[in-house]
């Protein structure tokens, strides 16, 4: 084997200075840092999967719309009566394929997750698949832009459980007839795509779902407000539909994340909407 002259030796030395993943995926992908901001994308690479906040929308939750929390509590948690909060979508790359993670709010109504994807260079046609975690307008908002479907050739799957209780609604009905067949019913506890883990976490709406990607748990609406929900999931935003409900998922869930140590993604957690150390004080 030849000895490496100086100068090809310190060209060694700065490009693998320059690139500490032990680990890449086959495709091309692009290639922000990790834990690198690009004006609201965020960039997490887990052991054979590479996964991307983007959010949609940055925003705050009002302490009015907790009515049963305690005000001590609320003055203590949210003293300038509000919380850091956002609207997010999740994008995860693996096997070659772009998986979004709910579509946010849509385009008309002030949302940017298809910007963000134009910042990653990635095309809404490139987007393989959508997980829906349930039918709310600002989780499915942009799947239609101008009456056409946000990503044509993305096969979208979503609990029957939910598409149900949501029938009624006019987003939904919109998807569903856009979409088409390329919609996929499944029941909470089916895994997708060969690996990721379906969860039923009713409460916020009838078939509210959560997704599990090995570390990864991806929690939807399971809370709304983190500063105020994660030391008390006893207290429901108003948006819950059935808050007994809610409640008990919460507290199911959370205990959950805790035996088994995973790092959380939430629709509404602040930027960067993922969490490695949730619940710990």
């Amino acid at each position: 084997m030849k000895k490496l002259t100086p100068f090809l030796l310190l060209c060694v030395v700065l490009f693998s200075s320059c690139h500490t993943k032990t680990e890449k995926i086959a495709d091309p992908i692009p290639e922000p840092k990790d834990t690198t901001i690009i004006s609201g994308v965020y960039h997490f690479h887990f052991d054979n999967f590479d996964f991307w906040t983007l959010q949609d929308k940055q925003n705050t939750m009002s302490a009015s719309l907790f009515p049963t929390a305690d005000k001590k509590i609320l003055a203590e948690l949210m003293p300038n009566g509000e919380a850091e909060s956002a609207i997010n979508g999740f994008l995860l790359r693996k096997n070659g394929k772009y998986i979004l993670f709910d579509s946010g709010l849509g385009l008309d109504r002030g949302g940017a997750l298809l910007d963000k994807l134009v910042m990653l260079n990635i095309d809404p046609e490139e987007i393989d698949a959508v997980c829906i975690t349930h039918c709310h307008g600002d989780h499915i908002g942009g799947m239609l832009t101008n009456g056409k479907a946000s990503f044509p050739n993305a096969e979208v799957y979503c609990a029957d459980k939910e598409l149900k209780g949501f029938q009624g609604d006019k987003n939904t009905q919109d998807m569903l007839k856009v979409y088409g067949d390329r919609v996929h019913r499944f029941t909470a506890g089916d895994t997708l795509l060969g690996f990721i883990a379906t969860i039923d976490a009713p409460g916020h709406t009838p078939g509210h779902t959560l997704y599990e990607i090995g570390p990864l748990l991806i929690v939807g609406d399971l809370l709304h407000a983190a500063a105020l929900q994660i030391p008390h999931p006893e207290y429901c935003a108003r948006y819950d539909m059935d808050q007994k409900k809610a409640v008990a998922t919460r507290k199911q869930v959370y205990q959950y994340i805790k035996d088994h140590h995973k790092v959380v993604a939430g629709m509404h957690l602040p930027y960067s909407g993922v969490m490695e150390d949730f619940g710990k004080e």
